[in-house]
């Protein structure tokens, strides 16, 4: 299976990527992380290599060595060999139409596949379902492969509470009733997942103890 994740920058699509892959990782499945991040050159998946190699999780992003830091377009894709095998393969796209471009190149091989669309109520973008149904069309308008699902991140990372999460997940319900899909996952921090966890409604949900692509001096 291939699952395309998109979001404006700033909706933690890239923090979801690799909480879904840590997930997959746990059954035993080989899993592929595709970095196509090519216009934020900061919090990217491929920072986490190190850490996610020993899981069973292979990340490619740059067609260069020495990839983590480079924030040169030189992009491999040799990831398309593990989606014809089957594979399950992640595809961390940058948000919006420029990101969308890089799917040109892998149409022809992705069959079933998700394509999840991250959204997080907190940033000005995407505060409110109107600005999160418009994203969602944007998108639809411009792949041949149209949004499957949406993921609620309602994360204010250290500052999140539990009403953050719902609130969040209020405005991306209101969106998924606008354009008639599910809300497939929802990312939320295990201690507050705890509290509210009759009260998240999504078909998924992932728990993170704290945020992988956050270091603690970050916050």
């Amino acid at each position: 299976m291939t699952h395309i994740v998109t979001g404006y920058y700033g909706s933690g699509k890239t923090e979801f990527c690799l909480n879904l892959a840590t997930t997959l990782a746990k059954t035993g499945k080989a899993i592929t992380i595709a970095d196509l991040d090519v216009v934020n050159p900061f919090f990217r998946s491929r920072e986490r290599e190190k850490a996610l190699t020993p899981l069973g999780i292979e990340v490619m992003g740059s067609a260069l060595e020495n990839h983590v830091a480079q924030d040169v377009p030189a992009l491999s894709f040799a990831f398309l060999s593990r989606i014809r095998a089957g594979q399950d393969v992640i595809i961390d796209l940058a948000g919006g139409e420029v990101g969308l471009r890089l799917l040109a190149n892998c149409y022809a091989d992705i069959k079933a596949h998700n394509f999840f669309c991250v959204f997080n109520l907190y940033r000005p973008e995407t505060n409110s379902p109107d600005k999160m149904a418009a994203f969602c069309r944007q998108i639809n308008a411009a792949s041949r492969l149209s949004v499957t699902g949406l993921v609620n991140n309602g994360n204010l990372l250290g500052q999140t509470e539990a009403e953050h999460v719902l609130q969040s997940q209020k405005a991306v319900l209101a969106t998924c009733e606008e354009l008639n899909l599910p809300l497939a996952y929802t990312l939320v921090q295990e201690d507050i997942y705890s509290a509210i966890a009759n009260e998240i409604i999504s078909e998924e949900v992932l728990t993170f103890h704290k945020p992988q692509m956050r270091e603690s001096w970050q916050g």
